[in-house]
């Protein structure tokens, strides 16, 4: 159930990040819905998943509009593997971890994606690759402070009252 749970928040973060995060655009840099979220399925379920969510979303973005197909796909896929490899060694409960966190992974991402672009196109350009890393990075991180109390509701591994499995063969009743 909780998978079905992320996936709709996915698919609703996909359909905001296409019709109204675009009229948030500031300076040229717009929020990046979906990397936020797959940096807290990073951070909630480690690297393995982390990185698999930013390839699958990347992929999307890139296929709903991206330039550079697969660019995308491979600057989610760094971001979300990097900061899953924090998986249980960071308190997610600090709203200024939380800040931090999102700054990093995103600033991750916007650097693959601006240096890919970059050697692409065969014009790399350090201010722009330094004010859209940046400023994605800093937009997304106020945005995971807003996110702060509603993503880990959606990513928190127990649920009072229910049997989860742990490992294969054995239970937990929390």
């Amino acid at each position: 159930m909780r998978f079905l749970c992320i996936v709709l928040a996915f698919i609703i973060s996909l359909i905001l990040q296409t019709t109204i995060l675009p009229l948030l655009r500031l300076g040229g840099v717009m929020p990046d819905l979906l990397l936020v979220m797959v940096i807290f399925t990073a951070l909630y379920y480690g690297s393995l998943v982390g990185g698999a969510a930013g390839f699958a979303v990347g992929l999307a973005q890139d296929l709903l509009g991206g330039h550079y197909l697969g660019l995308g796909a491979l600057s989610g896929f760094v971001a979300g593997y990097l900061m899953g490899r924090l998986e249980g060694r960071v308190n997610m409960d600090n709203l200024l971890v939380t800040f931090f966190l999102a700054l990093a992974g995103s600033f991750i991402a916007g650097v693959v994606y601006s240096l890919g672009q970059g050697l692409l196109s065969l014009s790399l350009n350090m201010s722009l690759l330094w004010r859209f890393s940046a400023g994605g990075a800093l937009y997304n991180a106020c945005l995971a402070v807003l996110l702060y109390r509603l993503l880990p509701k959606l990513f928190a591994s127990r649920i009072p009252g229910r049997v989860e499995i742990v490992q294969p063969g054995m239970f937990y009743r929390s």
